[in-house]
């Protein structure tokens, strides 16, 4: 019986880990398609979409059977409650990477080269922030996670000063205002994806220390 669910515990981390590097190979093929001004990557993106889509109910429908047959208790329980969600805001991450593959897709449609503004310093970011979170959370790191959170703050103002110089631009020029609003959606993406990388950090604290971190006062 133990052997059974050492297996079975097994088999859910690696699907998290196969679900987490599509998400990434998906933030990467959007990325590249913004920087290199490409639309061929971005097109790789949806297909990555639908199969982050399905394994979300893959591991949806493991965790069930996991849960109901091998009735898990304090940090194996803490762990799979905290894997339903994660796989939930993984799959929310890979929506907005496609976002931002729509909008990469429009830009590589101008006949000059946007300005990128902060958007080249915020996609590492984020991958930072997503890879950092899910490995926090396999390995119970609690120091990777609250690092996690503390990057939440610098990805919201990163966000705040390029809508604000979104807004300065459409001032200066009108012809700007389709392009503009394109820099400011993958803005807006990125900033969500740090966000739900969060999300995830803070469930790896929750399975490491049992206490839920958002209601937790930051030291």
């Amino acid at each position: 019986m133990e052997r059974h669910f050492e297996r079975s515990l097994q088999e859910l981390v690696d699907d998290l880990k196969t679900m987490t590097d599509k998400v990434v190979a998906s933030l990467d093929s959007a990325a590249k398609g913004l920087l290199e001004r490409d639309a061929s990557p971005c097109n790789t993106v949806f297909d990555i979409e639908k199969e982050t889509d399905d394994m979300e109910v893959l591991i949806n429908e493991k965790l069930l059977d996991f849960i109901a047959l091998q009735q898990p208790v304090a940090v194996d329980l803490r762990f799979a409650l905290s894997l339903q969600d994660i796989v939930v805001d993984l799959e929310r991450i890979g929506d907005h990477c496609a976002n931002i593959a729509q909008s990469a897709i429009s830009l590589s449609m101008l006949r000059s080269s946007p300005d990128l503004l902060a958007l080249p310093e915020m996609i590492p970011l984020a991958r930072t922030m997503l890879q950092d979170s899910v490995l926090s959370f396999l390995n119970r790191d609690t120091a990777l996670a609250r690092r996690v959170l503390s990057m939440d703050d610098r990805m919201d103002e990163f966000n705040r000063n390029l809508a604000r110089a979104v807004i300065n631009s459409i001032k200066e020029d009108r012809e700007l205002v389709e392009t503009s609003l394109e820099i400011m959606r993958i803005s807006k993406n990125l900033e969500r994806i740090g966000d739900l990388s969060t999300n995830i950090a803070e469930d790896a604290l929750f399975t490491a220390e049992g206490r839920i971190a958002r209601h937790q006062p930051q030291a």
